[in-house]
């Protein structure tokens, strides 16, 4: 149900020309391969600051990149380390680059708990079939279902609070953090880390809607290949629904926390082990006063 698009085809993306640092208001770096990869820099944060340009970097599963994109990651965007959120049955069918990345360092923060939620992004088109198939009913609702729940299960806090310490651990170069899509896990795991940085709701739900400009080819190539087992008719709303970064997904993982632990500063201080002085460090090390800078 999260980041939904099939394992098991490779859809046809335009090619666009690998320029490195892009001046575009929602840090997308363009490459071959990877449609959503984006830097976070220059979101207003806490005390006037700015998140630093090319030190946080959120993305889709990087099996598409080309060589091309792996040496603008490396040379450009100076990615030193990176962080896979995804299960390890997705990493095993669609692994990262790692022979291709020497001198980068992987890690590994899984944040869905499979056997929790009954959805997986392993199984290929079978799987994203019997899915759509469960969720079609109210697939809106779903998803507000998964996010509530992923922000509660034990086994995502447990990733969430590896992600932070792997960001806090970064002491060289730029952070690259990844799901498959770069919509739900990498959405969520995004969120926390802005508002950790003292940035507002609004720039926090605008950096995640972003993902709605680059996942649309994505959302019609599922149409596409259902369409040949005469699927597309009946499944099209739903693909649409759950493959979209909703405003609505992202308020239920909110109002999830603050039912559970109070607020969601108690719940990255208390579940996720970001204390005052790993918050501040995070702030002096990923912030700058410079909006450029």
């Amino acid at each position: 149900m999260v980041d939904t698009v099939p394992d098991d085809f490779t859809p046809s993306l335009g090619i666009a020309d690998a320029e490195g640092l892009e001046d575009v208001c929602d840090g997308r770096i363009e490459l071959e391969g990877l449609p959503n990869t984006r830097d976070i820099g220059g979101i207003p944060a806490a005390g006037g600051c700015y998140v630093k340009h090319a030190r946080l970097i959120r993305s889709g599963a990087l099996a598409g990149a080309t060589a091309r994109d792996l040496e603008t990651l490396v040379d450009e965007f100076c990615v030193r380390t990176i962080v896979d959120l995804r299960t390890e049955e997705e990493r095993r069918e669609k692994p990262d680059p790692e022979d291709e990345l020497p001198g980068v360092k992987f890690e590994y923060a899984p944040l869905l708990n499979t056997a929790t939620f009954g959805v997986t992004r392993e199984g290929g088109l079978h799987g994203m079939m019997k899915m759509l198939k469960a969720v079609q009913d109210d697939p809106a609702q779903i998803m507000m279902k998964v996010y509530a729940s992923m922000m509660v299960d034990e086994k995502s806090i447990e990733g969430f609070a590896a992600f932070f310490d792997d960001v806090l651990a970064a002491d060289e170069g730029a952070v690259l953090w990844h799901c498959t899509v770069g919509k739900d896990r990498a959405g969520l795991a995004t969120a926390l880390l802005l508002h950790i940085l003292g940035a507002s709701r609004a720039d926090i739900v605008r950096d995640y809607e972003a993902t709605n400009r680059y996942v649309a080819s994505h959302t019609e190539d599922i149409v596409d290949q259902l369409a040949r087992y005469h699927l597309a008719d009946k499944l099209d709303k739903s693909i649409h629904i759950i493959n979209a970064a909703d405003p609505r997904y992202l308020q239920a993982a909110f109002d999830a926390v603050e039912q559970r632990f109070g607020d969601l500063d108690a719940f990255v201080r208390d579940r996720l082990g970001v204390s005052c002085e790993k918050r501040a460090a995070l702030r002096e090390r990923y912030l700058t006063p410079d909006p450029l800078g």
